[in-house]
């Protein structure tokens, strides 16, 4: 039982039995990732309130954008190609297992031909909107296969499918990282110890760490919802196994060093344990702190750190127990072949430098301030948000995005979206007005390609739907109006000349002169007696009268007649003007709706104006067609008195005998006469007020042809001004089948929600697209005060609004996440150091050091990867790998500067002795770090490549600027006193001392 305990067998059994469960307890690795590394914003940021607005739009489902890309490298796409592609997106919008909710195609209209398809006419692409069921991969795999066309490249693109594939890459480069990693640790682990056996027993513990702490952290992930991201197994890997294997040479060093003093294996074991353990501890715990509060971060993506938290601390759970087994078990056998126990090393670099800077100090620290401050003054760069810049160009979505940018605007790669989500339906007049303003004042933002609405469906302004259009429209109706009211009152002139050439007046003179006659016949007739001279004169003048009347009434009946036609010609004239005052009622009212009240109520007006002329027009006909009535009797009796006439003309022979007859005949025409006479004095009237009224239509036409032209002239110059520009759609327009299809596209089913779609000119994942949408954000948020949406959630979503958002996060995240990233590294070294000013120089010398690295590498990516700028998470991720892992390398130091103040009491001393014997455990500790990490480069990502750059780039540093640093420190600290650790202990000596003399005396 004792030599069960010794050899450590039951932390072996333990570890067993929990690598077996790890290995088959461990989830498929790659779907967690791809579930659960999505980066996740704040709910309250504007994109993700966007998407929120965008899940309600979408009836509560969470939808995905994907865009289809035809494109002939040969030439131009040719109309049976473009048949083709037609008929491929048909078969798309039937296929209900794709979970289609839109497509925008460039097949659909004239409109989105024109925005869709390429200028230089090689390239289409269709807009997909569909369901967020199941994987991307699946999805997009389904439709690349569906638009394959014959003699045509197809690819299907987006932000998510470009996410997924950018997963892909990584895990695969994950794989050669794993393998790289491992052969490098392994030969290097040959070298320093000259054994097999102690690379694969190194290998073997921290990858025991690596599988239980993946698991861990996968399992959380996946049933916790853990943060997570692509890149924590891969940091996992490289830091375990730097670490870990950093550790492990100290351990195993140690462990020799116990040994060739002659202990026995069990006691050199837990000896080594209990020195280099310590410093294992000290160390782990520092880098255990530096990951830990990652958790206190907001941004998803810098939380997926506390996975790397979880791994280290299973590493010194593993490294502390396991390694006792190994150590315990082969004792001297662990290091075959080589039989040189001599555990103790030294670095001769580490020497001189620390030697050359106690004596020249100033010097020293000149030299790295001439190398460091011009490196330091290095002024920042942008950094690049553009995630598809990760992707290898051999990737199908990073090809399709390539070929968007090529041959179109970039910012179709990435539309913006602007929603609006109001609580009442927003496809009313005043509403719409509202946001076609809106979009005229997009398009004139800075950085803005095109914007499309519901009011602009094409990007481009309906010219109907403004009241410039509509308003020129009312015009021309206002002078074909006009012409037609000029014409009625050349009618009327002439109506009004021919009754005064008719003599009316004249005709009635003569009938009543004729009416005098007949009474003066009558009374002859009954006086036959007084003389037949007195009868045959009367004769005579009655024969003379009526053939004068005679004569008269055909130029009466043509004066009516022609009365009769003018008025007819005015009824035809006013129903034109009615006909525009219906027209003007219209408008009337469409000017009420735009609140222009003035030019309604003028408009209003004018209407009633033309409907009271119209009364009096038909009651003018009227009186005309009694007139024309009254004409047959008048001519009737004119006649029977011509013939009376003529026969007392002709028998005035027979008067005598015929006198009774007379008499009788006289009375007869007298009554004839006098009705006659009476008829003709109303008609005198009649024609009297007809002219009159004639006189009054011609000067009211007259007003009413001004009144147009100024309403004409008011109606151009609003046209002309800035209210031509308003946008104004009749109601009943807005519901019909024409206007459907813009509304079904832009705004939800309800119509609470309705959205813009912008396009930028450049590259949607820039730092200069991002600072555009701030500003557009800020506008539109200034534009829609004092509007009828200014009470409606307005949110910008999409790609450029994502990384604007991601900026603001990141930025802002990293400046509190590093401070309370070093203040708990602080605290951890103050622990170990024990000295304030120690700590500060540790903490203010690995800051440098990251700058330093950090813009060395942006030189680095440029001269040797093409890369101008560093991706946004290069400078976390490699600020908490640099500052978490270099930190190491300091506690290294200091630990052994402070374990040996009992046996070297000079300070200037016991630096440059615990620098010479630790200079060489960092060194190659560093050359296993920098080498794993250099593991990252064949992964061709990017972002891995970088994080790698400024983590070797910064080790070197460290390499040489901490003797430097920390020597120089000391002996500034520490100029003519000894330590007080050393005090403290020749203070004990001296009290054991002076009692024995005592003694002695």
């Amino acid at each position: 039982m004792e030599k069960f305990r010794q050899k450590h067998i039951l932390p072996l059994i333990v570890w067993i039995v929990l690598i077996l469960i790890a290995i088959f307890t461990l989830p498929d690795v790659s779907a967690v990732t791809r579930a659960h590394s999505g980066i996740t914003l704040p709910k309250d940021v504007q994109s993700q309130v966007a998407q929120t607005i965008e899940k309600k739009a979408a009836d509560g489902k969470k939808v995905r954008s994907l865009i289809a890309v035809f494109n002939n490298k040969d030439g131009k796409i040719s109309s049976v190609d473009t048949e083709q592609i037609n008929d491929r997106i048909k078969d798309l919008r039937q296929d209900k297992n794709i979970q289609i909710q839109s497509i925008t195609a460039p097949g659909d209209n004239a409109t989105t031909k024109k925005k869709l398809t390429s200028k230089d006419g090689t390239t289409k692409m269709a807009m997909i909107t569909l369901k967020s069921q199941g994987s991307v991969r699946k999805q997009t795999d389904t439709i690349l296969k569906a638009i394959k066309t014959p003699g045509l490249r197809t690819y299907v693109t987006g932000n998510d499918i470009l996410n997924d594939d950018f997963s892909t890459v990584t895990q695969e480069g994950l794989k050669k990282t794993e393998v790289i990693a491992a052969i490098f640790i392994f030969f290097v682990l040959i070298v320093v110890f000259r054994s097999p056996i102690v690379p694969l027993i190194s290998i073997s513990t921290v990858a025991v760490a690596f599988l239980i702490s993946l698991n861990i952290v996968m399992n959380l992930a996946e049933t916790m919802n853990f943060p997570i991201s692509n890149f924590t197994q891969v940091f996992l890997v490289v830091v375990l196994f730097g670490i870990g294997t950093d550790y492990n040479i100290l351990l195993y060093d140690r462990f020799k060093e116990e040994l060739s003093s002659g202990a026995e294996t069990s006691v050199a074991a837990k000896a080594a344990r209990r020195s280099a353990g310590r410093t294992i501890l000290y160390s782990g715990t520092s880098v255990l702190i530096g990951f830990t509060v990652l958790a206190l971060a907001k941004f998803s993506l810098y939380r997926s750190g506390v996975g790397v938290a979880v791994g280290v601390a299973v590493l010194l759970l593993v490294l502390l127990t396991l390694n006792m087994f190994f150590m315990s078990t082969l004792g001297p056998n662990m290091f075959w072949p080589s039989t040189n126990m001599d555990g103790s090393s030294s670095s001769k670099l580490w020497h001189w430098l620390s030697k050359t800077t106690l004596k020249h100090t100033y010097v020293m620290i000149g030299i790295i301030a001439v190398l460091a401050i011009p490196i330091l003054l290095i002024p920042q760069h942008n950094l690049n948000f553009n995630d598809a810049d990760e992707l290898p160009s051999s990737v199908q979505s990073k090809k399709g995005y390539e070929v968007i940018q090529e041959h179109f605007p970039a910012g179709m790669s990435g539309p913006s979206t602007l929603y609006i989500q109001s609580k009442h339906a927003l496809n009313t007049q005043k509403d719409l007005a509202a946001i076609d303003d809106l979009t005229n004042y997009l398009k004139q933002e800075k950085g803005v390609k095109t914007v499309s609405s519901a009011t602009q469906p094409g990007g481009t302004e309906i010219k109907q739907l403004y009241l410039k259009s509509q308003l020129n429209t009312l015009v021309a109706g206002l002078n074909q109006a006009s012409t037609g009211l000029k014409q009625v009152q050349t009618g009327l002139n002439q109506a009004n000349s021919q009754l005064s050439a008719a003599n009316v007046a004249g005709s009635t003179a003569q009938v009543q002169q004729l009416a005098s006659g007949t009474s003066t016949l009558q009374s002859g007739a009954q006086n036959l007696s007084q003389g037949i001279n007195t009868y045959t004169a009367g004769v005579s003048q009655l024969a003379s009268g009526t053939n004068q009347l005679s004569a008269s009434t055909p130029a009466l009946t043509s004066g009516v007649n022609q009365l009769n036609a003018s008025s007819q010609q005015l009824a035809s004239g006013m129903a034109q003007l009615q006909q525009q005052a219906s027209s003007l009622s219209a408008l009337a009212q469409q000017l009420q709706a735009a609140q222009m009240s003035s030019a309604a109520s003028g408009l209003t007006a004018l209407g009633g104006g033309i409907n009271q002329l119209a009364s009096g027009t038909n009651a003018l006909s009227s009186g005309i067609g009694q007139l024309q009535g009254q004409l047959p009797g008048l001519n009737s009796g004119v006649a029977q008195l011509n013939s009376g006439a003529q026969q007392l003309n002709n028998n005035s022979s027979n008067l005598v005998s015929g006198g009774s007859q007379v008499a009788n005949g006289s009375a007869q025409v007298n009554s004839g006469v006098q009705a006659m006479n009476t008829k003709m004095q109303a008609l005198g009237t009649q024609v009297t007020q007809l002219q009159s009224g004639l006189t009054n239509a011609t000067n009211a036409l007259g007003q009413i042809d001004n009144g147009t032209g100024t309403i004409k002239q008011y109606l151009q110059g609003m046209g002309g001004s800035y209210m031509g520009d308003t946008f104004y759609i009749p109601k009943d327009n807005i519901q019909s089948k024409t206007f459907k299809p813009a509304l079904d596209t832009y705004m939800s089913k309800d119509r609470k929600i309705a959205n813009i779609m912008v396009v930028l000119k450049g590259d949607p994942s820039t730092t200069a697209s991002a600072d555009q949408m701030r500003t557009i954000k800020r506008d539109i948020k200034a534009k829609l005060k004092n509007t009828s949406l200014q009470d409606a959630k307005v949110a910008m979503g999409g790609q450029t609004s994502q990384t604007a958002d991601l900026q603001d996060l990141s930025n802002g995240d990293f400046v509190r996440t590093a401070a309370i990233m070093l203040i708990g590294i602080s605290v951890a070294l103050l622990f170990v150091t024990r000295s304030v000013i120690q700590d500060l120089t540790i903490i203010g010398t690995l800051i440098v050091t990251y700058v330093s690295a950090l813009n060395i590498t942006r030189w680095l990516s440029s001269l040797i990867l093409g890369r101008d700028m560093l991706t946004w998470n290069t400078p976390f991720f490699g600020f908490i790998m640099l500052v978490a892992l270099g930190v190491d390398y300091s506690i290294f130091l200091m630990t052994r500067y402070r374990g040996d103040a009992s046996a070297i009491p000079d300070v200037r001393q016991r630096i440059l002795s615990a620098a010479t014997v630790i200079g060489a455990v960092v060194i190659s500790a560093a050359i296993i770090l920098g080498g794993t990490f250099a593991a990252l480069i064949p992964s061709g990502v990017i972002t891995l490549i970088q994080v790698a750059m400024v983590v070797m780039v910064g080790l070197l540093i460290l390499v040489f600027a901490l003797p430097i640093v920390m020597s120089a420190m000391v002996k500034w600290t520490y100029p003519y006193v000894k330590d007080k650790m050393y005090q403290k202990v020749q203070d004990v000596k001296n009290a054991a001392i002076k009692p024995q003399a005592k003694t002695k005396k």
